[in-house]
């Protein structure tokens, strides 16, 4: 594959991750609670949104990781590489890591609900600024990529 057709490829695959972040967090949980008159029914739709968004984080970050394995650099996190990789962590990190713990403890009405909710925000948050990161990063990839 041509430098050229890869770069195209990835922009279109972090656009679709980073806009599918984007959508659910930003839209689609807060109008799930906003329109779904039971807190633990909307609670469901919002967690089924984030399962479906972490599996197309999983997709898109594994078809990504697959295009960049060839220009990664051993041990050198600033590389496009590695950010791929810390997105597809914090995807994982956060859905079978961070959110069955929300899970109990909202259903338990645990105090410490609120602290697991704000794990679960970072660790979403993180994986955002990874991707986004990642695609800051693509045109200075491509520059070093063209001249190697």
């Amino acid at each position: 594959m041509n430098a050229r057709l890869q770069l195209r490829l990835s922009y279109v695959l972090a656009a679709l991750w980073l806009g599918g972040l984007a959508a659910v967090g930003l839209i689609g949980a807060p109008t799930a609670f906003a329109i779904v008159p039971e807190a633990m029914l909307a609670a469901r739709v919002a967690s089924r949104m984030f399962y479906l968004m972490t599996l197309a984080a999983l997709i898109l970050g594994l078809a990504l990781a697959l295009l960049e394995r060839r220009y990664a650099k051993p041990l050198s996190a600033s590389t496009p590489f590695f950010l791929v990789l810390g997105g597809i962590f914090f995807a994982v990190l956060g859905e079978f890591g961070v959110v069955p713990n929300l899970i109990q403890a909202a259903v338990n009405h645990a105090p410490d609900a609120g602290m697991w909710h704000a794990a679960a925000s970072l660790v979403y948050l993180l994986q955002a600024v990874c991707v986004l990161a990642y695609v800051w990063k693509l045109p200075v990839a491509a520059d070093w990529r063209a001249g190697a």
